[in-house]
């Protein structure tokens, strides 16, 4: 089997693009030669590590973003592009890690099973798609189809089909709910029908996917490159395994006046 997980960092955010690949050199702490593809608007960033990057243009941006109508559409559609490099993929955002080695989650994954982050529930707005015909393939939404949230993503090859009919879908349940939701919903609904299975992931990774955790996060991420980016290869994975995002007690404590945590 072809293994493979995969980040997309795009953007002008920075903390995007060192978080993935702090992410990345955790997971080659963890699991050493793990084969990584990372979809990238800055593949110079990543070219001096063991990972494949896949490069997107300015042009493939607005393409893949319906001309910039959704931008989620450039996830989706990397998704697509990286899968068929894999056989099996366990993709994560850019601001999830792996704590220990998530090998594991491979033998998840089959023609038939797929795992995504957690299952939300239905989205209060998406009713709306209700008799407005919207189809993933032969399936016509409803909009009471569970929300499942696409920050981890454990897919096989032979879904991508599915993964394109989500795609084709997006745009107009974007248009019709007004929502930045459509990119998982899709993702969602065409990995949870004819005859396929989809359940929560039990992998060891970790976040900092709210606003608390990020100011305690991001500033980090930056920080461990200040630090350690001229450091050789090796000494950064090494470095990387042992270096904490995750906040304690204390760390709490100072934000206790935040209104989210």
């Amino acid at each position: 089997m072809n293994d493979v997980f995969g980040y997309i960092a795009y953007g002008d955010n920075e903390v995007y693009h060192f978080g993935a690949l702090l992410s990345a050199l955790k997971l080659l702490h963890n699991c050493p030669g793990a084969k990584i593809i990372v979809a990238t608007d800055r593949s110079d960033l990543f070219r001096p590590y063991p990972i494949e990057t896949m490069t997107i243009t300015a042009d493939q941006k607005e393409l893949m973003s319906f001309g910039w109508r959704y931008h989620f559409g450039i996830k989706a559609w990397c998704l697509i592009e990286i899968l068929k490099q894999a056989d099996r993929l366990i993709f994560m955002d850019s601001d999830h890690y792996p704590y220990v080695d998530p090998s594991g989650g491979f033998r998840q994954i089959s023609p038939t099973r797929s795992f995504m982050r957690k299952c939300e529930g239905m989205h209060r707005r998406y009713p709306v798609l209700a008799g407005k015909g919207v189809k993933i393939g032969g399936y016509t939404l409803t909009g009471h189809e569970p929300m499942w949230q696409s920050g981890i993503l454990g897919i096989h090859r032979a879904n991508a089909g599915a993964l394109t009919e989500a795609y084709s879908a997006m745009l107009a349940v974007r248009e019709l709910t007004n929502t930045d939701a459509p990119e998982q919903f899709c993702i969602g609904v065409a990995l949870s029908r004819d005859g396929l299975a989809l359940s929560r992931h039990h992998l060891p990774i970790s976040d900092y996917n709210t606003r608390g955790k990020k100011a305690f996060a991001s500033p980090r991420v930056m920080e461990f490159f200040k630090m350690y980016g001229n450091a050789p290869i090796a000494e950064q994975i090494r470095r990387a395994g042992w270096y904490r995002l995750w906040r304690g007690p204390m760390d709490l404590w100072r934000q206790r006046h935040r209104w989210s945590f």
